[in-house]
């Protein structure tokens, strides 16, 4: 499977990372496991397109979907980009899921969070149960468009919410510097595929800018600090945050940085800039900063005196 591409049921999502925590299986924020259903499989990108190969028809108009009525394309495929939040559920008995009652059981339950059925897929049967509909939830200035499939897989369930987040930009080695100098730290836009360690080709322009700082300050030296959430087994965590701080170290090493200036360190869950009580909180728990080392300081007393000098010279 490539770095930020994976399938779930005959559902295409194409994205830049993957952030579960090892062992982890979870429903995205705000929805809970179908009663007598257990997740199968689940994973969170921070920024993916969720693209079924099928035609959808919007409710509103009952004709073929557009631009016009959201993310859909031309000729009316599903095209939603954003945070996507994926989880394939199965029954606990291992018979075949009810598409109809689950589909049911969804509007429903979207339609008391706010949202409404916004499209269908073009042909779906209800009578067989192999059913794709497309939900929106609207809050303030934020959408999440909920794809619900008992189509793909007469076992499972797969259901992608996708929460509308603009790209992430690209710091600069100047403004990296810049942040160094006033806060001390900065963190980088850069992620790892589940339980993985590997720099992902997408992170490396990132990276490339990290190296262009360096060279533009010869005596500058960095810590690079691995972080993740409080979700999972902690050892494991620490361990994998520490693997990924090696992996850029090696990363800018290999382009030119001289070993000496770099230091890998892996915290783990220790220090949280957010609560991990919310899924907003634990992504940006998940993280990697850069960071300055802080000057010593010595007193006054510590400098030698000159009877001191004179008494070592003596020797």
């Amino acid at each position: 499977m490539k770095a930020g591409t994976y399938l779930c049921g005959a559902m295409l999502v194409l994205g830049l990372t993957a952030h579960v925590a090892a062992g982890e299986l979870r429903n995205p924020d705000g929805f809970n496991t179908p009663q007598d259903h257990v997740i199968k499989r689940s994973q969170v990108e921070d920024f993916a397109q969720v693209g079924p190969n099928a035609t959808f028809v919007c409710t509103s108009t009952s004709k073929s979907c557009t631009e016009k009525d959201g993310p859909f394309d031309k000729n009316g495929q599903l095209k939603a980009e954003g945070k996507v939040e994926s989880v394939a559920y199965g029954r606990a008995d291992s018979k075949d899921v009810s598409g109809l009652q689950l589909q049911r059981t969804y509007e429903r339950v979207i339609k008391q969070m706010g949202g409404r059925l916004v499209a269908v897929m073009l042909g779906q049967s209800e009578k067989t149960g192999q059913m794709r509909q497309v939900h929106l939830i609207e809050r303030k200035d934020q959408k999440k468009w909920v794809f619900v499939d008992t189509r793909s897989q007469y076992t499972l369930l797969n259901l992608s919410v996708i929460t509308e987040t603009a790209l992430p930009d690209i710091l600069t080695a100047g403004e990296f510097k810049s942040q160094l100098e006033t806060q001390g730290y900065v963190a980088l836009n850069v992620n790892f595929d589940t339980n993985k360690s590997v720099v992902l080709d997408s992170d490396k322009p990132t990276l490339d800018q990290v190296v262009s700082l360096l060279a533009l300050s010869p005596d500058l030296r960095l810590s690079v600090d691995g972080h993740t959430d409080n979700e999972g087994n902690a050892a494991a965590n620490k361990q994998l945050s520490q693997q990924r701080a090696e992996a850029i170290v090696a990363y800018l090493v290999n382009a030119g940085v001289a070993k000496d200036r770099l230091v890998a360190k892996g915290f783990g869950s220790e220090t949280p800039v957010a609560d991990n009580r919310t899924e907003e909180g634990r992504a940006k728990n998940r993280r990697v900063e850069l960071v300055k080392p802080k000057p010593s300081v010595h007193s006054a007393s510590d400098k030698p005196t000159d009877s001191v000098l004179l008494s070592l010279l003596a020797r």
